[in-house]
């Protein structure tokens, strides 16, 4: 009995840890009913369901409750956290996967009713004030994490030091209720994110290019057999498919010869992949994915998802206008109508409509959050008002009526309004219309350069101004015209001589003087004077002659202007003509020599006087000190100066001054000290040294044995024979001529004592007695003996030794020259006497 009854427990042992294992995963799961999708508003806390329960038809023991951010999961941000009183709940969010467990601490129903209540007051909620899009929360009651746009299950298995293969082998031993498992296969950014950033650990993913190298395929699962990358990490993604490998991965980083290639993939816990070899170094476990595959049964888990949409504004509608009035400002969120407010931290709307049509003087900015959002960022809408044009409305612009017939009729130019119209600065674009209906609309606009008043209705035009934004104003124009003139015989004249530059004709008149001179002859009405150069000009105001101070006439010698005149007060037109005569007159031209010269050694005068007159002038000379010489046409001086001469026509305009300068001159003071001679040598030359005004402070020339010259600039004379010369020094000027008696030393090279009456003596050559009046001439043979002792002043040698004839041969002498100041100049050298 005791047999029976212990196999008995040992088979109720076994069928329930069968049934646990095995029987109950076939058998029908826990369904859920999760509902709740909602919309969320950022910077609150919001259910995740409106209503949850949990049918377990085989009353399995359910201690936990699983909530997870399966999609949409910011881990930065997001959370999940339990409200409300649960004293039998314990909750703990972990921030990696993004999920949430509820852990009842009672057991059976009491545990289940526990957990279903608890799940009512789960909250989520983001520290990103800017949060957007959708976030899915799926409900499990085991830790598998469950994606709702696969309808997967997937879980992280714990397995230090295993390799690919392995933990593909094992991975496909396992399943949930009925769905095989597979090393998961990550198709998609949420697949990625929820099997693989949310995992708890690395581990291995049902990827390989084992059989190819660099053909990135999957080998597990429903996908097995795709390929969904080609390369290294330099490669390329197949159209269609989805990747996320890390930095510069895959690599194959070459560790073949210890661990074997790298042509398996694996997930970091940050959620890239990498690839790796089928190795157990580093791999802390691998990833199981459930559904999918063929045969799988079909497992109906209920409702077990929900989504909060987070509310927000999805198009706004902006509105502008001009100037001040209502604006249609509208907008439309993910959730319905908006709530409008005058400021970021306003708590009472405006509106809770999506269009909202406030009346607004200025540029103004509103505030908008989605239906039911009264906390979070909201978001700016801005309307705005752009102003109008800052102008006159209403003005009145007058002429004259001086076309000969006066009918009131007569020619504007509308585009003097302009300056009137505009109260600013401001570049705007006019336009002129005959009604106010086609200014308001643009239309029709006329050119207003040229415009007569017959053409307006009732003399009444209008204005369109424009700005840049396109914002007008229209303002109205009054057009008025006067009748009035101005007596016969009105007439002004500006009489100038022309000292305008050159003699041409032109000159910078000063037309107020003329404006003078008209206002005193008309009655004291507050007038103004206005210039133009044509008729058309004064009668439209445009080009007007705005430098009446200097304003140079446009035709030479002579020129009319139109004067315009009007009241300055009421802009009524006086009279308009052709009432001011410019007139140039020229000046006196004519020429004087502007250098004269008077020679001090022969006083003398000079007369100055003018040439080349145009006309007969009058004359006025002045010295440098502006003393009146005279008044004649000519002017006799005796001294140097600088004398100016100017002459008036009998128009009375002056010309500009002329100058002559006067000035002295005299003849040189020459010695032989002023001279270098270079003489007895093969080219004898005189240089006359005035480098420090030795002659005198004049411009001197020179002339050598000629009086009258040619005379030249340069002081130097060279090959000059010996003897006498006479050197003639006199000014530029052609005042005074000096001579001097210059002395250039030499001798025979041979005589012919043959009585022929040619070179019958021997004597030094160039010498006499107002030079060298004391002088001594020693002749001696080759032996040295003295052949004769003689005054060269007075006499030469013959030849002849006490009376006899020497012989043909060369005889050397010695000579000593004195001055009268007794200064001794000495020669010596050698001649040939020939006998024939």
């Amino acid at each position: 009995m005791r047999f029976k009854l212990f196999n008995f427990i040992l088979l109720l042992i076994f069928f329930n840890s069968f049934c646990f294992k095995a029987w109950c995963q076939a058998d029908t799961p826990p369904q859920m009913e999760a509902v709740g999708d909602s919309f969320f508003c950022a910077a609150t806390e919001t259910p995740i369901v409106t209503s949850f329960n949990i049918s377990n038809p085989n009353n399995i023991e359910i201690l936990k409750l699983f909530i997870q951010i399966s999609e949409g999961y910011d881990k930065n941000n997001d959370k999940l956290k339990l409200s409300g009183n649960h004293p039998n709940i314990t909750d703990s969010f972990n921030v990696s996967e993004g999920k949430l467990t509820l852990t009842s601490s009672k057991t059976g129903s009491e545990a289940l009713n526990n957990l279903i209540d608890a799940a009512k007051d789960v909250v989520f909620y983001s520290l990103n004030n800017k949060v957007s899009g959708t976030k899915k929360f799926s409900f499990t009651v085991d830790e598998k994490n469950y994606l709702p746009s696969t309808g997967h299950y997937y879980e992280y298995i714990s397995a230090n030091n295993i390799t690919w293969k392995d933990a593909k082998a094992k991975a496909e031993t396992l399943n949930y209720y009925g769905l095989q498992g597979y090393l998961a296969t990550l198709t998609s950014a949420e697949e990625a994110q929820l099997a693989g950033e949310q995992a708890t650990g690395q581990g291995w993913i049902g990827c390989s290019d084992a059989t190819s190298e660099g053909v990135w395929k999957w080998v597990t699962g429903p996908e097995a057999g795709t390929i969904f990358w080609n390369g290294l990490y330099t490669g390329s993604v197949v159209s269609g498919m989805y990747e996320n490998w890390d930095n510069q991965e895959p690599n194959d980083y070459p560790n073949a010869n210890i661990y074997g290639e790298e042509n398996y993939g694996h997930v970091y816990e940050s959620g890239k992949w990498n690839d790796y070899p089928n190795y157990d170094s580093k791999i802390k476990g691998y990833i199981v994915e459930y559904g999918g595959m063929p045969g799988d049964s079909v497992v109906d888990f209920g409702e077990n998802e929900t989504t909060l949409t987070v509310a927000e504004i999805l198009d706004t509608t902006t509105y502008e206008r001009c100037g001040a009035g209502e604006v249609i400002l509208s907008a439309k969120s993910s959730n319905g109508d908006v709530l409008w407010f005058d400021s970021e931290t306003s708590s009472t709307p405006l509106s809770s409509k999506n269009t909202y049509t406030p009346t607004i003087t200025e540029t103004t900015t509103f505030y908008i959050t989605p239906k039911s959002c009264t906390s979070g960022e909201r978001t700016a809408i801005t309307a705005t008002v752009h102003p109008l044009p800052d102008i006159k409305k209403n003005i009145t612009i007058k002429n004259c009526d001086e076309d000969g017939n006066p009918d009131g009729f007569t020619n504007f130019n509308l585009s003097n309004a302009i300056e009137q119209i505009n109260n600013s600065t401001n570049n705007y674009t006019i336009s002129f219309h005959y009604s106010k209906e086609d200014a308001n609309t643009g239309d029709n606009a006329f050119n207003p350069d040229s415009f007569n008043n017959k053409n307006a209705i009732n003399n009444t035009v209008y204005a369109r101004v424009e700005n840049n934004l396109g914002c007008f104003e229209v303002s109205t124009i009054t057009l008025a015209v006067s009748t009035t003139s101005l007596p016969p015989g009105f007439m002004e004249t500006l009489i100038a001589c022309d000292n305008y530059g050159e003699n041409d004709g032109y000159f910078a008149f000063n037309l107020t003087e003329a404006t003078t001179r008209i206002l005193n002859k008309l009655p004291n009405q507050n007038l103004s004077v206005h210039y133009f150069k044509n008729e058309e000009d004064a009668l439209l105001k445009k080009n007007e002659i705005t430098s009446q101070t200097n304003y140079i006439n446009k035709n030479a010698y002579s020129e009319t202007l139109f004067v315009r005149i009007e009241n300055s007060e009421n802009g009524n037109c006086y009279g308009i003509g052709e009432y001011l005569t410019l007139i140039v007159n020229p000046l006196p031209e004519f020429e004087v020599k502007t250098n004269e010269v008077i020679c001090l050694d022969n006083p003398s005068t000079i007369t100055l006087e003018p040439f080349n007159n145009l006309d007969t002038y009058s004359y006025v000379w002045t010295n440098n000190n502006n003393e009146t010489l005279n008044t004649e046409n000519t002017l006799e001086v005796s001294t140097s100066g600088v004398y100016t001469v100017i002459a008036t026509s009998n128009l009375g305009c002056e010309s500009l001054p002329r100058t002559s300068i006067v000035e002295e001159s005299k003849g040189a003071n020459i010695s032989l000290d002023d001279l270098i001679i270079v003489d007895d040598s093969n080219n004898n030359s005189i240089t006359i040294n005035n480098a420090n005004n030795n002659l005198g402070e004049y411009d001197y020339e020179y002339s050598l044995n000629n009086e009258f010259g040619p005379f030249q600039e340069k002081p130097f004379f060279d090959n000059i024979p010996a003897g006498i010369h006479t050197l003639y020094v006199r000014d530029t000027n052609n005042c005074k001529t000096v001579s001097l008696e210059v002395s250039i030393i030499g001798y025979p090279k041979f005589f012919t004592p043959n009585n022929d009456g040619s070179n019958d003596t021997w004597n030094i050559i160039g010498i006499n007695r107002d030079f060298y009046p004391n002088s001594l001439l020693t002749i001696f043979d080759r032996y040295g003996k003295l052949i004769a002792q003689i005054n060269p002043i007075l006499e030469s040698w013959n030849g002849l030794y006490n009376g006899r004839e020497l012989p043909s041969t060369d005889y050397w002498f010695t000579v000593e020259l004195r001055d009268k100041n007794g200064n001794i100049r000495s020669k010596q050298g050698h001649f040939s006497l020939i006998r024939k």
